[in-house]
């Protein structure tokens, strides 16, 4: 499967492995990239546990890990039906891509943005930002559009075999996770108490769907 088409029906029977569509569309890493000491510190300060270590300890713990961030894409299925024909299938769907006030001041928080608005003024106004600012963070193209909703027609000749009907949408996922910074190690026993803040700290995802949809058929062979 090409990463810029979404997956193909499993099996070649008009109505089979329905229920299994949606499992075929695996995740693609686009880009990864490892924080550097003094913005990983930045960030830390951020994190409950964290933020209340004195400074020299801090820094101590920059050096000693390191934020991930991944930037990955996959199709996700928003529907699929299977039509009975010879019939010319019409629908119309909606689809929403783009992020709201909520997700936005989830991903300010994640990339250690400040966060000091509220409102659908605010979140237009933050989506440029947010997208260079998580560009760099991904060292990728990332693009934050806000919350917007549209419809997708849909219009098919159904042979007289039917037809299965798919519609996919892209959606960006990005993370940060917190982990061993390469080429260093952990303290010696007993362990340091941030050790084990660590290992709490959890991992940040944001969903993104994005404005690019792709629809799939399927027809008896030969049809």
């Amino acid at each position: 499967m090409e990463h810029n088409e979404p997956p193909d029906f499993s099996g070649a029977a008009v109505g089979s492995n329905m229920d299994l569509l949606a499992e075929l569309s695996s995740p693609w890493t686009t880009a990864r990239a490892i924080t550097a000491p003094g913005l990983t510190r930045q960030l830390l300060a951020h994190e409950q546990g964290f933020a209340v270590l004195p400074s020299g300890q801090l820094t101590a713990v920059a050096n000693t890990l390191a934020f991930l961030f991944q930037h990955t894409k996959v199709w996700s299925l928003l529907w699929a039906e299977s039509v009975a024909g010879p019939a010319n299938f019409r629908d119309t769907r909606t689809v929403r891509w783009g992020v709201g006030a909520e997700k936005t001041r989830e991903l300010a928080l994640t990339a250690g943005l400040k966060v000091s608005a509220e409102g659908d003024v605010w979140v237009a106004k933050a989506s440029a930002e947010l997208s260079a600012e998580w560009s760099k963070l991904t060292q990728s193209t990332v693009r934050i559009d806000t919350e917007t909703e549209t419809t997708r027609e849909l219009e098919f000749e159904v042979p007289a075999g039917g037809m299965d009907i798919a519609l996919w949408q892209l959606e960006s996922r990005l993370t940060r996770r917190l982990i061993l910074r390469p080429r260093r190690h952990l303290p010696p026993d007993p362990l340091p108490s941030w050790v084990d803040t660590a290992i709490a700290t959890p991992v940040r995802s944001i969903v993104m769907p994005v404005n690019l949809t792709r629809s799939t058929t399927r027809t008896a062979a030969g049809l």
